[in-house]
């Protein structure tokens, strides 16, 4: 049931550009540059390592769509329109890729009147991430003149974030200034667009300096310093085993099949399979929590550490969870159904060193009967560089069916490195995404952070439209303004 639809991941400058290295067509590129000032093969031969770790961009490498590919299998030109403050030279492309679109393509650079100055060779990726090609001649930028970068997508499955770019939605880092998404069906200049999307395509620029520009380098306009964490939510405080407990070792079984089953004051050393009504108080689970069938659990004052699990810490389903701390695993909490969580602690994922895994505090594929309320929610588990990276604290995503009767109120959410610190489950591009209802979203409270937006582009996205039940209300930023609907 665990999918990780979540590089969205603040820090946004990428580091060493080179996430892939495309060959070097180096006699291709000598005869193509006889005739125009393009550049048709990746030259990672020509880009010194100085002058790729000077290089900056608009998003960070550890940034993970929400939409990594989506399902349109047609032909498709992807394109970024930016522009910088400063002049100075573009040494490379990126952009995401993930499943089919991860084949070998093509790259290209364009000014305004839609004359393209420089074309680059990706090779096919064998991972889901993102691709860099760098040119083999850096193509000049000029102050304030708008750019396309683009990319082919020859079999669709391109990367989307719907209403993130465009209409006074201009993202800046760097100096450099993100307009819009664009798109064509055509090879020529991407010049469409669509309900403000973003398709994932960043470059790697040096300013005329050569030198790092000053400016924050965070994708916000006016980044706010983040306030201390209110004392009022859940920490390490007050949720987990009370201090003062004494834990005994559990014997019992691992996989739970009498219901009414109680256990108090121990500490679980493995994973728990849970197929009757169980409560669990005062106990250390050191493993995950896997409810199936006719199982419920009931969990007070505890603490479940997930390990190094792939999946969840608890899941799937049939959940009452109270005072608790959950940490370790992938994901924190996994539901499809029925599920409560309130007055609990979701952080402290795991993500191995150089995997492509997509983490979680509360995930839902797809689901019903949910209720966060009071919680502090964190996604805080460190990218990477594999395409590994956090999706989002609360991701609802309508992966296998509609989320609907999905109740967020009065949480706290702590900058995430992810795109959005909430996906709240009305994205159009999921299978289901049209079909979320009864979603409401009230009180909740999103840390500014570092970078002053909770998460590299915002607190939240994928929030349904007004009527058929959903409510977006009350959300505010740690320093008391307001979080309006996106």
């Amino acid at each position: 049931m665990e999918e990780h639809p979540v590089k969205h991941t603040p820090a946004l400058a990428p580091s060493a550009r080179p996430a892939v290295v495309v060959a070097v067509l180096a006699a291709l590129a000598a005869t193509l540059l006889a005739v125009l000032p393009r550049v048709d093969a990746d030259a990672a031969a020509g880009v010194d390592q100085k002058t790729k770790q000077a290089s900056v961009g608009i998003w960070d490498d550890s940034v993970v769509p929400a939409t990594p590919s989506r399902r349109t299998t047609k032909s498709t030109t992807l394109g970024l329109d930016f522009s910088s403050e400063t002049g100075g030279r573009l040494y490379g492309i990126q952009y995401y890729a993930a499943g089919k679109n991860r084949a070998a393509t093509t790259g290209k650079v364009w000014n305004a009147r839609g004359k393209r100055l420089a074309t680059v060779h990706f090779d096919r990726s064998k991972a889901d991430g993102w691709k860099t090609a760098w040119f083999s001649s850096p193509v000049k930028i000029r102050a304030g003149k708008t750019y396309t970068a683009s990319y082919r997508a020859p079999k669709g499955r391109y990367a989307i974030d719907k209403k993130s770019l465009g209409r006074h939605k201009d993202v800046v880092a760097n100096g450099l200034t993100a307009h819009r998404g664009t798109f064509s069906r055509g090879p020529g200049r991407p010049t469409k667009t669509w309900r403000g999307s973003h398709y994932f395509i960043d470059v790697a620029f040096v300013p005329k300096s050569g030198g790092t520009p000053t400016q924050d380098p965070n994708p916000t306009p006016n980044p706010t310093p983040t306030t201390p964490v209110p004392s009022a939510f859940p920490d390490a405080s007050n949720t987990g085993v009370p201090d003062g407990v004494a834990l005994g070792t559990y014997a019992g079984p691992t996989t739970i099949t009498a219901a009414g089953t109680v256990i108090d004051a121990q500490q679980i050393n493995g994973s728990l399979v849970v197929r009757a009504p169980v409560t669990i108080t005062r106990s250390q689970v050191n493993g995950v929590i896997v409810i199936e069938g006719s199982g419920h659990l009931t969990m007070a004052d505890s603490t479940v550490d997930g390990g190094t699990s792939e999946n969840s810490a608890i899941s799937q389903r049939n959940m009452t969870l109270r005072r608790v701390e959950v940490k370790g695993a992938r994901a924190s909490v996994g539901c499809d159904l029925n599920c409560d969580v309130q007055d609990s602690w979701l952080h402290a994922q795991y993500m191995p060193a150089g995997s492509d895994w997509h983490g979680d505090g509360f995930l839902s594929n797809g689901g019903s009967n949910m209720v966060l309320r009071h919680n502090t929610l964190a996604c805080d588990s460190k990218p990477t560089g594999a395409g590994g990276a956090c999706s989002a604290a609360l991701a609802a995503y309508g992966d296998f069916s509609p989320i609907t009767n999905m109740t967020v109120d009065n949480n706290l959410f702590v900058q995430s490195p992810a795109g959005y610190c909430m996906y709240a489950g009305a994205d159009p591009a999921k299978p289901y995404g049209d079909e979320a209802s009864n979603i409401v979203v009230t009180n909740n409270v999103f840390a500014r952070g570092t970078n002053g937006k909770c998460a590299a582009f915002g607190p939240v996205a994928a929030v349904a439209e007004g009527g058929n039940g959903n409510v977006f209300s009350g959300n505010v930023w740690d320093d008391g303004k307001a979080v309006s609907a996106p």
